[in-house]
């Protein structure tokens, strides 16, 4: 099985599931994957490979947030200037 067949199983999957799922169905779903795979014993590799990408997630957002708000910042000072303008030009 390729990669994008992967990522076509996975999203059938992520359509398939309830919109709110909790903690413990989660953790319920990677466990019975690893389980049902006999990777029981590879469990401290595969649980640093999750860290390792969900650190890079979480960087990777907090840097979009980050430019978001300087964008929102600089929208509200152009707007702030324009209507300084408008209101030092009547």
């Amino acid at each position: 099985m390729g990669r994008e067949e992967l990522r076509e199983i996975v999203s059938m999957m992520l359509d398939t599931m309830p919109g709110k799922i909790s903690n413990k169905d989660i953790s319920t779903i990677i466990t019975t994957f690893i389980i049902y795979k006999k990777k029981a014993n590879e469990w401290p590799i595969i649980n640093k490979d999750i860290e390792n990408g969900l650190v890079e997630y979480l960087v990777s957002q907090a840097i979009a947030n980050d430019m978001n708000g300087e964008i929102i910042q600089d929208a509200v000072k152009d707007a702030d200037d324009f209507l300084g303008r408008i209101v030092n030009e009547t």
